[in-house]
């Protein structure tokens, strides 16, 4: 249900004066913090202004708490008390507190002139769209124009802290993909087995790895697409050498043999440990 409504600092408890407040008065921060709100929201629904014909006495009986907890807030100068004149103001109101009283008052002047245009030219040549505007309620934009920011918007973080290493990877993936035997990968969101893969333990580096074996792979006719690509066994496969050799045509003769130069020395044992564990891997998935 739509009402009226104050902005709310969400380090307010944590605000230097609020602590003052509990040193003070040896109240907790939730009390301290709800009779705060209390004086604020009625201020915007009683006052254009913040400033109100307000004793001390009445203020107590209005917002709460005692004398003593009102004279310590206009000690942090969160509050002005004249008790001379018999008011009370809060420092500060048109920069932070304004928009709902003087949504009020413009909506009154708004309906007042309306009404006066309408005695004036008549019923019949009043134009509906010159009639009052709505009052506002939360989540209306206010007098400024513009919707108090939706909570989410501060909990966002970067999209590389959240999405499980996809950019980095999509763009691994893209870079050179005409030269590197596969096919780009437009959307901005992963395909089908993107999540399942990642759940296995160690395929993102390894993937890196055959992603750069692909443009050495000679037994694909077209690029390879990132579907494949993520299929549950493409990668040790890739990594153990099985699309290294052309494929053979069917009705033809096989491919001659190709010398393949061994590795040596740290890419070697690199290379045999790699396999090693995706083969162990493999193994374990199959039984």
């Amino acid at each position: 249900m739509a009402g009226e409504w104050i902005a709310y600092d969400i380090g307010l408890p944590d605000k230097p004066e609020v602590q003052e407040l509990i040193d003070t008065t040896g109240d907790p921060v939730e009390v301290i913090v709800f009779r705060l709100l209390r004086l604020w929201g009625w201020s915007a629904m009683n006052t254009a202004d913040g400033r109100a014909r307000m004793t001390v006495p009445r203020l107590v009986r209005t917002c709460g708490a005692d004398a003593a907890f009102w004279q310590a807030v206009a000690a942090v100068g969160w509050l002005e008390i004249d008790e001379t004149d018999a008011t009370v103001a809060i420092p500060g109101w048109d920069r932070r507190f304004s928009q709902a009283a003087k949504s009020r008052l413009q909506q009154a002047d708004r309906s007042a002139s309306h009404d006066d245009r309408r005695r004036r030219v008549g019923p019949a040549d009043a134009r509906p769209s010159e009639g009052p505007t709505p009052q506002r309620g939360r989540g209306d934009r206010g007098d400024r124009g513009e919707d108090p920011p939706p909570p989410r918007e501060a909990a966002q973080g970067e999209p590389e802290a959240t999405d499980g290493g996809w950019l980095a990877f999509r763009k691994l993936w893209n870079d050179g993909a005409a030269a590197g035997n596969r096919k780009v990968w437009k959307p901005a969101t992963p395909p089908d087995g993107w999540t399942e893969r990642l759940s296995e333990g160690g395929w993102l580096e390894h993937a890196g790895e055959a992603i750069a074996r692909l443009a050495k792979c000679r037994y694909f006719d077209t690029p390879v697409p990132l579907t494949q690509f993520l299929g549950p066994r493409f990668v040790p496969l890739c990594l153990g050498g099985q699309y290294d050799a052309a494929k053979a045509k069917r009705g033809g003769r096989e491919p001659e043999a190709r010398t393949v130069t061994p590795w040596t020395g740290d890419d070697a044992e690199r290379f045999e440990a790699t396999k090693r564990k995706l083969l162990e891997s493999l193994t374990k998935e199959t039984k």
